[in-house]
């Protein structure tokens, strides 16, 4: 074992949350002092296309532009969502919640995609995210500590600016043998549960057999639009990139869109956190 996946094996262990959650912090920090560095929207297209990711921008529909990339409108509607970690209760590592939408709804029916929704009158964008995840999962987020957010995404889809909170959380079902996710099913099909290894090994060819699969596939879609102007009802193809992965029971999964590239800055962040985390333990190692 690479002392990379030792380091990761340490971090993403029960015990080791609040530590996760102030190295991840120290990642955020030093990445948002160069802000101003960059263009406004390139830090997210430059994390996600870094070699680490291995998928980059790609994780971008190929129908993307106007639709993740450019600045938003000006009366977007605001939007957050938050990624919870936790302790898995069974496995006792980290993972994170994705939810699967049901595929009736208007927008974004079927697929996996973080917890949250519009941000409302009075509220901070940390506060309506959780608000958003009770409501949807029927349990409260339990905060250990607020980490920090990623670029914020402009969804052309649904018209949504979203801020994507981080934060660090006791299990939200371990706190009885008996307890159990009690989702909304107007807006949740399934409640996921996405292993922390998984981001960690994101796309890379030479991963552990041991880490949780995780990989970017090809996939293709087909849709039905109409003509504005004549009503003409046509259909269209489109490719795109997902990442395909094991949920912490073991069953594969797909996401792709906005949550992907999402998944793909957070994975760098991540990525970062655990050599962040080596560097330190060799420092304490060579005292």
């Amino acid at each position: 074992m690479s002392a990379r996946d030792r380091a990761a094996e340490q971090l993403f262990a029960a015990e080791s949350i609040k530590t996760f959650g102030s190295v991840v912090a120290q990642v955020l920090a030093q990445r948002s002092g160069n802000a101003g560095k960059f263009p406004s929207g390139q830090f997210l297209y430059r994390s996600i296309g870094s070699p680490r990711t291995r998928g980059g921008s790609k994780l971008a529909p190929r129908l993307s532009y106007g639709r993740h990339r450019g600045p938003a409108r000006s009366d977007s509607r605001q939007a957050a969502v938050v990624i919870v970690v936790y302790p898995h209760r069974q496995t006792g590592r980290l993972c994170l919640t994705l939810t699967r939408r049901p595929k009736a709804l208007s927008h974004h029916g079927g697929q996996v995609c973080l917890p949250g929704g519009q941000i409302e009158s009075g509220e901070s964008s940390l506060q309506a995210a959780l608000r958003e995840y009770q409501e949807e999962l029927g349990l409260p987020v339990e905060v250990i500590d607020v980490v920090g957010c990623l670029s914020p995404i402009y969804v052309f889809a649904s018209d949504n600016l979203v801020d994507t909170q981080i934060v660090t959380a006791q299990s939200p079902i371990a706190q009885s043998p008996t307890a159990d996710w009690r989702p909304d099913p107007v807006e949740v099909d399934e409640v996921i549960e996405m292993p922390l290894e998984c981001l960690l090994h994101l796309g890379e060819p030479g991963a552990p057999h041991s880490a949780p699969h995780c990989t970017l596939i090809d996939q293709k879609k087909q849709r039905i639009g109409k003509s504005q102007g004549s009503g003409e009802v046509f259909q269209y193809r489109f490719g795109h990139r997902a990442i395909e992965f094991e949920d912490c029971l073991g069953r594969r999964r797909d996401v792709w869109g906005a949550t992907a590239m999402l998944l793909g800055e957070f994975a760098e962040i991540v990525a970062c956190a655990v050599e962040h985390w080596v560097r330190g333990v060799d420092k304490r190692d060579s005292r």
